[in-house]
């Protein structure tokens, strides 16, 4: 390199390095402002100590949790209406989903063969009729005769005994006829009680045996639940009882109608039986609730989640505010979670009923720190 040029390199480093010295200077102040401002958004300025959102910690002596227990809607009564006798299905007169009035016809099988049977036994008794007149005239003569010396009494016997015969005969006939007649009504499945018809079992034409379901009757006007409770809290429930349920989003008033003691295996539970208005429209079958509460003895107090800050192992803490030298300065306590509700947490711990405690973003801070309280409630 010439001379002249080195002399002029030697000559621009001076002011080159004076010009970065000054950039990385004015860096350098450039993050400490950013930080002198960060520091001053969360303190309120520089120098003044940060701003605590404080609560007051309400110490008592146990909490109440509200309980939930699943059942279903059920009728009081249902029956798979059947005939008590076989024969075929001439005719069912309803659809599912109709209502039916205690007493309706609900199906009806052919009596037809029946009919016949008691058109042939009604002419065998007046038969058996005529052959009864005769021989009550026939015992008139004969013991008439018999009276007058004409006739032995053997004779006079053997006519008296033969109407009383018939006469039996015809009472087993009468007999015959009225278990015709009662077979005939049993052709006809009546409605034991008003309600729904839910399904159809059968058809039309289908030859059926005695006691064979055709159609299932449910009882509508006296809706129940079916809910499974835990044995120890189905013990705190009563006959006639009031509870809060809930169906389909809305709250309903049922009245305990049974509590069973006997305990299902498979869910753990009993069974709780709870009579449901009759003017809420309720379908068969749907998911109903029942809400009960249950007071937990612990002493405690109840904090937001967000006051509830991680200790390690397992552990929590809740910084609460003490005096110190005229200063507010912020303390660690340690705290237990016993239950958890709505964005909430029932804790016991160190605490002491009273204390004011930092409501929201317990990670800002640190213990020993000063602090400014606000909100306080």
């Amino acid at each position: 390199m010439p001379i002249t040029s080195q002399k002029q390199y030697f000559r621009g480093w001076p002011v080159a390095t004076a010009f970065g010295l000054a950039v990385f200077a004015g860096s350098a102040v450039a993050v400490q402002t950013l930080h002198a401002r960060a520091g001053k958004a969360e303190r309120g300025s520089i120098g003044e100590p940060a701003i605590a959102l404080t609560g007051q910690l309400t110490v008592d002596d146990g909490y109440v949790i509200r309980e939930s227990f699943a059942g279903r809607v059920e009728p009081a009564r249902q029956t798979l209406a059947a005939a008590e006798r076989a024969g075929l299905i001439e005719e069912i007169l309803l659809e599912e989903g109709s209502q039916v009035a205690q007493g309706q016809m609900l199906a009806r099988l052919d009596a037809k063969p029946l009919q016949i049977e008691r058109t042939r036994l009604a002419a065998e008794r007046a038969g058996l009729d005529a052959e009864i007149e005769l021989a009550r005239r026939t015992a008139v003569r004969r013991a008439k005769l018999a009276g007058e010396g004409w006739t032995s009494s053997q004779i006079n016997d053997e006519a008296q005994f033969s109407l009383a015969a018939l006469k039996a005969r015809r009472d087993a006939l009468d007999a015959a006829i009225a278990l015709v007649e009662l077979d005939i009504e049993k052709s006809v499945v009546t409605a034991p009680y008003a309600g729904r018809i839910a399904a159809r079992l059968a058809d039309e034409g289908a030859v059926v045996n005695a006691g064979t379901a055709i159609v299932q009757l449910q009882e509508t006007s006296r809706p129940q639940a079916r809910i499974g409770v835990p044995p120890d809290r189905a013990t705190a429930l009563r006959v006639s009882q009031v509870l809060e349920l809930e169906y389909l989003g809305q709250q309903l008033q049922g009245r305990v109608v049974a509590v069973s003691r006997d305990m299902d295996h498979a869910t753990r539970t009993v069974a709780v039986l709870v009579d449901l208005p009759t003017d809420t429209q309720l379908t068969m079958g749907q998911v109903v609730r029942l809400q009960m509460e249950r007071r937990v003895p612990g002493r405690g107090a109840w904090v937001g989640l967000s006051a509830l800050s991680d200790a390690g192992n397992g552990l929590w803490s809740v910084l609460t505010v003490v005096e110190k030298e005229g200063a507010q300065i912020i303390s660690r306590e340690a705290a237990e979670v016993l239950h958890v509700e709505n964005g909430r947490a029932f804790v016991r711990g160190t605490f002491a009923g009273g204390a004011l405690y930092v409501r929201s973003g317990a990670h800002k801070f640190s213990n020993g720190q000063a602090v400014t309280i606000a909100g306080r409630s």
